[in-house]
């Protein structure tokens, strides 16, 4: 049995497979549309088989049909019917063709990114759930107004929304968790950051949030991509904008892998305070272990022997992750080893236990089943509770995203699937917190 790996995003769910560089040359727009076409049926047809079959030789030594499988399900499982694939786009860069297709099905829409090599194999693939709109209209309240605005040196697009009832705010820039996100974070049928952002205006809170980099410019995927390249920058610059424009008093708001990284934003960035909602100072590869083992137990479609090869693939791959050094170059679990590396620059518990004294509040909610209470949050609570700008609040009954939990007593993203909302105790906690 080959390496079947399951890769589950700290908050989207997103699905992605890197993409390797090739010639100079790449396919033109009609023969990478239409081997496009072809690959996106048969995912909806789930024909796994047919599309594992034209990966090209790096995608394919790190996975298989079954893992494609496990990766499309982790997004489409509670999609529906297939309906039809539209607002399809094409790229090219470095010889790679990138073709990103909205399919719509019955219950929601999934964006699938597909690249392919000048020999028309694939070379990457990704997916994501699709936000409802594609072109926001900015609102305007009594209480908020919006408008869209264009950051950074890849013009990402994204919205700062400021309160009307004050001239003297503080603003937060939100970041999303690990995957191609829009600045809504819409997640199925749910935009979190949109309800954090008109929440905390009405509490006298500006925000921007802003989409991810291969959310908007999924051509930028390379097989050297760091979270410096992924987003990191970018927030970087979402702040010198903040700062600019909207106030000198500035924090973060992270969520799930953003708040990973929200300790290091602040050591750069001169923050007043930063949020971490579902965040850890663990490893992600620690975590995505323990995300893929939860999993497991609730696929009956494996054997035991299967799930325990699995597992220690899975095993083998987290213990290759802490062997990387700087000479490192091939990938691991389908990641590429610069990005794994990367990683090590948040350094999260030794940044906010030796070297960060703003205020910082760590949220989690108690039916996470991506972060977790015991491993994550209670355990910064073991390695910080004894610092004293550091507050901790867990939420009984709120899932990743901190909203009720739809279907208790099952962990897995069909939770997405039906529109759901933060509950205001968590916004006015969050609020008291900046405006404290």
């Amino acid at each position: 049995m080959k390496k079947t790996i399951k890769f589950l995003s700290l908050v989207l769910c997103a699905v992605m497979l890197f993409t390797a560089c090739g010639s100079k040359v790449a396919l033109t727009k009609e023969q990478a549309v239409k081997l496009s076409d072809k690959d996106v049926l048969c995912l909806a047809n789930r024909d796994f088989e047919t599309v594992a079959a034209g990966f090209n030789e790096s995608i394919a030594k790190q996975v298989d049909a079954a893992a494609l499988q496990q990766a499309w399900d982790s997004v489409a499982a509670t999609a529906g019917d297939f309906i039809s694939a539209t607002g399809i786009n094409y790229e090219s860069k470095d010889g790679i063709a990138v073709v990103t297709t909205t399919a719509e099905f019955e219950n929601l829409g999934i964006i699938i990114t597909l690249s392919y090599d000048n020999n028309g194999k694939i070379a990457g693939i990704w997916f994501n759930f699709a936000p409802e709109d594609s072109k926001y209209q900015p609102i305007d309240t009594d209480i908020f107004t919006e408008e869209v605005v264009f950051i950074g040196e890849y013009e990402l697009k994204g919205v700062v929304t400021t309160p009307d009832n004050t001239d003297d705010y503080p603003v937060v820039v939100l970041v999303q968790g690990s995957g191609a996100s829009d600045f809504d974070e819409t997640v199925g049928a749910n935009k979190p950051f949109k309800e954090l952002a008109h929440g905390l205006a009405e509490k006298g809170i500006a925000s921007i949030r802003i989409n991810k980099r291969l959310y908007q410019k999924p051509v930028l995927m390379h097989d050297q991509l760091t979270i410096w390249d992924e987003y990191m920058d970018d927030i970087y610059a979402t702040i010198d904008y903040a700062k600019a424009n909207v106030s000198e008093n500035v924090y973060v708001i992270g969520h799930s892998q953003g708040g990973m990284s929200a300790p290091k934003i602040a050591l750069d960035n001169d923050l007043k305070g930063i949020v971490m909602m579902a965040g850890s100072i663990r490893g992600l590869e620690d975590i995505v272990l323990d995300q893929n083992t939860a999993t497991l137990e609730t696929m009956d479609e494996y054997s035991d022997k299967e799930k325990k090869q699995i597992l220690k693939a899975t095993q083998d791959g987290v213990d290759a992750v802490k062997a990387l050094t700087e000479e490192s170059t091939e990938p691991v679990l389908g990641i590429p080893a610069q990005y794994w590396l990367s990683l090590r620059d948040l350094d999260g518990e030794n940044i906010l236990k030796n070297r960060l004294d703003i205020p910082v509040l760590v949220l989690q909610g108690t039916a996470d089943f991506q972060v977790y209470m015991d491993k994550d949050f209670e355990y910064m609570k073991s390695v910080l509770g004894h610092k004293e700008n550091i507050t901790f609040k867990s939420y009984d009954g709120l899932n990743h995203l901190f909203m009720p939990q739809s279907l208790p007593g099952v962990a897995g993203v069909t939770e997405y699937a039906a529109e759901n909302h933060i509950p205001q105790y968590v916004i006015d906690d969050i609020a008291d917190f900046i405006k404290g």
